[in-house]
């Protein structure tokens, strides 16, 4: 019962509208699925860029990364003002443009600040952590979902950047 209420409640949240003017355009709000074909493996660009970094960090730095990232299904929504995105069974996020970022826990070890912006076109939410900020961008081409992510990291000489095509599933 408390699953079914919770999904109640999310999905509530995902569908609510606000009473802002300037809406967000662009992106079809659906479910989507990954489509492993057409998408770079964003595990093996982590590894990659992980390495150079120092033997006693890098295991944590990419079980970190993996986590933030991996994600089979988006489910995303957008009103006006406000988007709401839920990665997998995941906590749903929903922030609003031109506000303060929100505080979400993706699990106790990662924290993000998240915030949103929309040229239009493009959906672009940046999460800040303790380490580092992942801003990921998306954009409808047909019925498909596409994601350009870029990772900036200290421990990094240059950004990590990956891109996910995810179809539309309803």
């Amino acid at each position: 019962m408390r699953h079914t209420l919770s999904a109640a409640i999310g999905v509530a949240i995902l569908s609510s509208a606000s009473g802002s003017a300037s809406p967000v355009q662009g992106v079809v709000s659906g479910i989507y699925e990954l489509d492993n074909a057409r998408s770079d493996n964003a595990f093996k660009v982590i590894d990659s860029a992980t390495a150079n970094i120092p033997d006693d960090k890098r295991p944590r730095i990419r079980m970190r990364l993996r986590k933030s990232i991996a994600v089979n299904r988006i489910r995303i929504s957008t009103a006006r003002r406000r988007v709401g995105i839920a990665y997998d069974a995941k906590t749903p996020i929903v922030v609003w443009l031109g506000e303060e970022p929100i505080k979400w826990k993706l699990i106790p070890e990662l924290v993000f600040d998240v915030s949103v912006k929309s040229d239009g076109g493009t959906i672009a939410l940046t999460f800040r952590g303790e380490y580092g900020e992942r801003t990921s961008k998306y954009h409808s081409v047909g019925q498909d979902l596409v994601e350009n992510t870029t990772i900036i990291n200290p421990l990094f000489s240059t950004p990590i950047v990956y891109n996910q095509v995810y179809k539309n599933v309803n």
